[in-house]
């Protein structure tokens, strides 16, 4: 990746959120962003969003995503790839993975050990997961956007359904990237409603 300072990049230090999505948000004490309450509103919905990060941007882009859901009363859980086993993974009902390109193609560094276990002929069944894949990669490398593209692959590979179509950003993903969320949390909120009638992703 060849920004690996995300406030480098000419913006004006805010983050995704705060550029593309309004920036105004409560904060609980422990630094998450969190909806306003309301007397009578619908429960939170659990999103789980998934990093894989070499430089930091896509851990960066993770927590925007998280914020964005947090302003839909979603109730967003941030882990990087390699903290979560496939036992938790089996368990998740709507994931959204953000995960970079590293090298020739590879895995970033905290993603090596969690691609290890999916790859595994150990690796469960993903029947229970709906999920999107945000991915980061760089056009002057061959491999564009190889992480997030055999991450998707895998994930249909074990039977999770993939919700919406990957899409692959270049080194300026910031307006790709917030059409992506704007787009698919509304979908995850759908998740579970209807599960035969919901919209499915293709390459």
């Amino acid at each position: 990746m060849k920004r690996t300072n995300p406030d480098a990049s000419g913006n004006d230090g805010r983050s995704l959120f705060g550029r593309m999505f309004g920036g105004k948000r409560s904060r609980d004490t422990s630094g998450d962003a969190v909806p306003d309450d309301s007397e009578g509103a619908a429960p939170l919905v659990a999103l789980e969003v998934l990093f894989g990060t070499q430089t930091g941007n896509a851990g960066n882009l993770a927590q925007d995503v998280a914020d964005a859901a947090s302003a839909k009363r979603f109730a967003p859980t941030v882990q990087a790839l390699d903290d979560v086993s496939m036992e938790s993974l089996a368990q998740m009902d709507r994931a959204i993975f953000v995960v970079s390109t590293f090298g020739d193609g590879e895995m970033p560094d905290n993603a090596q050990l969690f691609w290890e276990d999916l790859t595994a002929e150990s690796a469960p069944r993903l029947e229970k997961l709906t999920y999107g894949v945000l991915a980061l990669g760089d056009t002057d490398h061959d491999e564009f956007c190889n992480a997030g593209r055999l991450l998707d692959e895998r994930l249909e590979e074990l039977g999770a359904r993939r919700l919406v179509a990957r899409v692959d950003c270049d080194v300026d993903y910031d307006k790709p990237a917030a059409a992506w969320i704007a787009a698919t949390l509304p979908l995850m909120a759908t998740v579970g409603e209807n599960a035969s009638d919901a919209p499915g992703g293709g390459e």
